[in-house]
């Protein structure tokens, strides 16, 4: 239902490649100054809006980053990096400073999610995907999760599933032609607001997870628009008492550094003790 990969199904992992079957033949130096191995810092976030620039998660206008490594795996601060937009031959989606890395969204892609690339010299180079995505101006809540009976005792990895609420999920939308639609690779911040844990202290009574059971607070919108994060409790502390107890999620989506319509949203979920 989720984009969750945080951020989910896109993982921001590092790859690097040659430049065409040549390069696996070049020689690389092993000077401190020889470049060796490039990869790609993570992106400032998953997605770039369609008329605007690539920003980070608080909105403000941010490069991509690569960095490059001799032999030993040292640093070098000062390689010629150069930045460029890997389908360019092809596809207009994307505009890439080649010296600060700074991204621009034209239009959406033809094909696949663009990729943008980082070399240095002519035999390495580093590619990652962007996705192209609308101007997220909605935001609804889901369905609340259906009530959660906790399970004893609560260990190994069956009880940790057991013991977690289906996601407490939001919709992000955008309004074209008076008509919404699905924003995909929107990052979207979570907190557990009841009972608190500002931090997602896993040793509290309760706190957020991602669909593998992993503590998480940030999710990315799925194609469906969809993110959501669940709420693992701790059996043998929460609920207290018979009595059915309600957990509370609270949903920030912003662009630009400013709420997005309908955020913030609290999202409920019930909890009720099992029989232990």
């Amino acid at each position: 239902m989720s984009g969750r990969t945080a951020w989910r199904r896109r993982r921001w992992g590092l790859f690097a490649i040659g430049l065409g079957a040549a390069a696996a033949c070049a020689e690389i130096g092993t000077g401190p100054n020889d470049a060796a191995a490039i990869e790609m810092e993570p992106f400032p976030s998953p997605s770039v809006v369609i008329g605007d620039t690539l920003r980070n998660i608080n909105g403000v206008v941010a490069p991509v980053r690569a960095i490059v490594r001799n032999v030993r795996g040292d640093v070098i601060d000062d390689a010629p990096i150069r930045y460029l937009y890997a389908e360019f031959n092809r596809d207009s989606a994307l505009r890439v400073d080649s010296a600060t890395g700074i991204v621009v969204a034209l239009r959406a892609s033809s094909g696949a999610d663009p990729r943008v690339a980082a070399r240095v010299g002519g035999s390495l180079q580093v590619l990652r995907a962007l996705v192209v995505t609308q101007r997220p101006d909605t935001v609804i809540a889901q369905p609340s999760p259906a009530l959660l009976t906790t399970v004893f005792p609560d260990t190994g990895r069956f009880q940790a599933t057991s013991n977690a609420t289906q996601a407490l999920s939001v919709g992000i939308r955008t309004r074209t032609n008076d008509a919404l639609a699905n924003v995909n690779a929107w990052p979207v911040r979570f907190e557990l607001v009841a009972p608190a844990n500002p931090t997602n202290d896993t040793n509290a009574v309760a706190f957020l997870v991602d669909d593998s059971g992993r503590p998480s607070t940030l999710d990315t919108s799925d194609v469906g628009g969809t993110a959501g994060r669940r709420v693992r409790v701790r059996a043998q502390r929460f609920p207290t008492g018979a009595a059915v107890e309600t957990v509370i999620v609270r949903a920030v989506i912003t662009y630009k550094g400013q709420p997005v319509a309908g955020s913030p949203l609290l999202l409920t979920g019930t909890v009720r003790r099992g029989t232990p």
